[in-house]
């Protein structure tokens, strides 16, 4: 009786530790809510697991935060887009470069506090955008200081950010 128990006792935990084949009822279904708006094109964005993205679009702002246009010239694309605050740019690397470097020249420091960061890619593979959430300090060579939070997408291509979109959010005034 002993080895009979044994025996069951075995089976069961065998038969429990079994992964169980999906059923259509387990499967993903389709959408079905009725949104106030529709997509023309439903990209189907999935989060991106290679972090290689990240390290990308990260050192990308490191080297806003450095002011460091060299070691920026190494994570662009050769075409580029950046939609900022006030500032919009649509040329060539070494174009964005002249102009960001002009820039630079006007700031006396960066400091950049990462809140947040995703990465996806949409499923035919044909979009990769990095999402990064932060807030940044600025310093003028003058002396003025400001701080506002950042949502950045940027896009990237090949392992190249070809473009930026920024949101800005100006903290409230006391």
């Amino acid at each position: 009786m002993k080895k009979f128990s044994s025996l069951m006792l075995i089976a069961l935990l065998f038969a429990a530790c079994q992964s169980k084949n999906a059923t259509s009822s387990d499967s993903a279904k389709a959408d079905t809510t009725k949104y106030p708006y529709t997509i023309k094109k439903a990209n189907n964005w999935e989060i991106n697991t290679d972090s290689k993205n990240l390290v990308i679009a990260t050192t990308l702002i490191k080297t806003f935060e450095n002011l460091d246009t060299v070691n920026m010239s190494k994570v662009l694309a050769d075409s580029v887009w950046f939609v900022l605050d006030g500032y919009k740019f649509k040329g060539t690397k070494p174009q964005f470069l002249k102009q960001i470097q002009e820039e630079f020249g006007k700031m006396s420091s960066f400091k950049i506090q990462m809140q947040d960061m995703e990465s996806v890619v949409n499923k035919d593979k044909s979009e990769e955008w990095v999402s990064l959430w932060y807030n940044q300090i600025s310093t003028t060579k003058d002396g003025k200081s400001d701080t506002i939070n950042l949502f950045n997408d940027i896009k990237l291509k090949n392992g190249k950010v070809e473009g930026l979109s920024e949101y800005v959010q100006h903290p409230m005034k006391k």
